[in-house]
């Protein structure tokens, strides 16, 4: 691990955030909540400025991807001032408990209840959800289950495994392999090698020019000790090392009865499914709009007011 001290490692982690969300101009508000057996973090941004009680939006639940950290998707909120956001760490990332996946675990059941359970916390009945990668995987499995719970989706890059032709790079089949993915994960390494693997999946220069706290943040949280077997079980519900499990993804008819009005923001170059092998998926969600933008598989960090207008506009 990069520290043999894990209280000052999350310190710095917190300190990161408060400094990252007041470049953007937000605030935040850190919420335990107990799901599935984990302790699980959740960040809350409230909306910037007075609060109206007649809004008719609900808050805004954002969801990071795997083995990532909400703070990458944190420049998006500087389009969605006027919202109050709910960023959950997922179990095993962030500042979150561990939360080993047992061999032949019911994946989306316990996605699912994670989420169920965060709602039940805040005593949500109805939220907005952004999603990234896998955080719109969980989001897509959420509105098949219940669809009253969703006002609307908002998935930006390829919702990890949920459509069919995803593809898993060989550092995510190698995540995938017993034994081994936990090793590889838990070794200590530099940030800047962890930033050359996050640019291998998210694009290359993707985080030029951005606060190096986001960078930062992605890496503290992975040299924590519970990201390592919690993050390895995750690729192994999803995968085996060679292939997606074929109950993963959304079928057919799921999809076509998957009313949620939702948004793809795609980029053309997405390293976990391109816009063109993933349309057919899509287009079978009867109330789905896609934007496709040039990026990759984070396109609100290459193309952030674009990306950040037509969320916001969606949203509201």
């Amino acid at each position: 691990m990069a520290t043999a001290d894990p209280a000052h490692l999350d310190a710095r982690v917190r300190a990161a955030e408060l400094t990252l969300a007041a470049h953007y101009g937000r605030t935040l508000v850190e919420h335990l909540v107990m799901a599935s057996g984990s302790t699980v973090r959740v960040v809350e941004y409230p909306a910037v400025g007075p609060s109206d009680a007649a809004d008719p939006r609900p808050p805004i639940l954002l969801l990071h991807g795997i083995a990532s950290a909400s703070a990458v998707a944190v420049p998006l909120l500087a389009a969605l001032t006027d919202r109050r956001v709910l960023a959950v760490d997922w179990p095993g990332h962030g500042l979150s408990g561990g939360d080993v996946l047992p061999s032949g675990a019911a994946l989306r059941e316990h996605l699912v209840a994670v989420v169920d359970e965060v709602l039940a916390f805040f005593q949500l009945a109805i939220v907005d959800a952004i999603g990234h990668s896998l955080g719109g995987q969980i989001a897509l499995y959420v509105a098949v289950a219940h669809p009253d719970r969703l006002r609307r989706v908002v998935l930006i890059g390829a919702p990890a495994a949920a459509f069919s032709h995803a593809h898993a790079t060989f550092g995510m089949r190698v995540a995938a392999v017993p034994g081994l993915g936990t090793a590889l994960l838990g070794l200590s390494t530099s940030q800047r090698a962890h930033d050359r693997a996050v640019e291998r999946v998210l694009g290359s220069g993707v985080l030029d020019g951005y606060p190096p706290e986001i960078s930062e943040i992605g890496y503290l949280t992975s040299q924590r000790s519970e990201f390592a077997p919690t993050v390895a079980s995750l690729f192994r519900a999803m995968m085996t090392p060679f292939a997606a499990r074929p109950e993963v993804a959304l079928s057919p008819s799921e999809l076509a009865h998957l009313a949620v009005p939702t948004l793809i923001v795609w980029g053309s170059d997405d390293a976990v499914l391109t816009p063109e092998r993933g349309r057919a998926s899509a287009g079978a969600m009867p109330n789905v709009t896609i934007l496709e933008v040039e990026g990759g598989h984070a396109p609100w960090l290459n193309e952030p007011t674009r990306v950040g207008a037509a969320v916001s506009a969606f949203l509201d």
